[in-house]
């Protein structure tokens, strides 16, 4: 059984002729009549009583109408999903998103996003980087960003931005910076978690500086950004941030940079993708936004 099948079955019950049920869906009477036949065939059961000059439905084919217009109707209203979707009139979008890409760098690009494309609804799961990733591999979201990588044969990366990550600490909590590395480890830390895109690149840097992290004071460990700051804020100990993340502490002075002598830390931002899966049109034009959005 074809849809074509049915949709010449449909023509034909319309209209109570084969010939001008053919011509209404672009066929020959002895073509509409084949197909008829065929699905009689197949049904086994007549669908039409045929009379001198004229048919009509029987019991069974009254039936069978019901049936084979919710299917016609329901790949009609499927074709046009698509179309929308396509057009981007209606998507939906599921991006994943670290900590700082999901507090700081998407809300910003998102009015300009939502004022050209308001036919996309975007809907962001947030988590640090390891977590995202496992999203994007078990295909919970479609697209993600993430501030590290964790290298996967499965996964596309794009860097897309970079951002710098300072220490941080109320004024005057720390004396005469900038700290060695040696004057680092009896500083009250506060970090990130290690599946974060800040821990990494925080341990990364700090290892190549010659410095064993077993070696630091950690009093707390936290599962965001916005964790730290307040934690900083209340007078805990320093941490590690992006510069994103405390903009308006840093400009306002309830919060001061503390350097570490010969260490600067930066790291990218990806966009992040499934290898080998294509991309539907949301998230292709969610990506150039991200690329105009994020700072190089």
């Amino acid at each position: 059984m074809t849809l074509k099948q049915l949709e010449v079955f449909i023509a034909v019950a319309d209209t109570l002729s084969f010939s001008k049920g053919g011509e209404s869906v672009s066929l020959a009477q002895s073509t509409a009549s084949q197909h008829i036949r065929t699905l009689e065939e197949e049904l086994g059961a007549k669908l039409f009583d045929r009379s001198a000059g004229s048919i009509s439905l029987t019991a069974v084919g009254r039936l069978f109408y019901e049936h084979a217009a919710r299917i016609c109707a329901g790949c009609g209203e499927a074709a046009d999903a698509v179309r929308r979707f396509l057009g981007l009139e209606q998507a939906l979008l599921r991006v994943g998103a670290s900590t700082i890409p999901a507090a700081c760098l998407i809300p910003d690009l998102l009015g300009s996003f939502s004022a050209a494309r308001p036919g996309v609804r975007l809907e962001v799961v947030q988590g640090d980087t390891r977590e995202v990733i496992r999203q994007l591999q078990d295909e919970a979201v479609e697209l993600a960003v993430v501030g590290g990588r964790f290298d996967a044969e499965t996964i596309c990366y794009e860097e897309v931005g970079a951002e710098q990550i300072v220490l941080v600490a109320l004024p005057g909590f720390v004396e005469k910076p900038p700290l060695t590395l040696q004057q680092l480890q009896d500083v009250p830390l506060l970090l990130r978690e290690p599946g974060s895109g800040t821990r990494l690149a925080v341990d990364s840097a700090l290892q190549k500086g010659g410095l064993d992290l077993r070696s630091l004071r950690v009093v707390a460990q936290l599962g965001s950004s916005e964790a730290l700051r307040r934690a900083v804020l209340g007078g805990a100990g320093c941490a590690f941030l992006s510069v994103l993340a405390i903009g308006r502490e840093l400009a306002g002075g309830t919060l001061a940079v503390v350097d570490i002598a010969g260490i600067k830390i930066s790291r990218c931002f990806y966009l992040a993708w499934r290898r080998g899966r294509s991309l539907s049109p949301a998230a292709e034009v969610f990506m150039e936004a991200v690329r105009r959005s994020v700072p190089r």
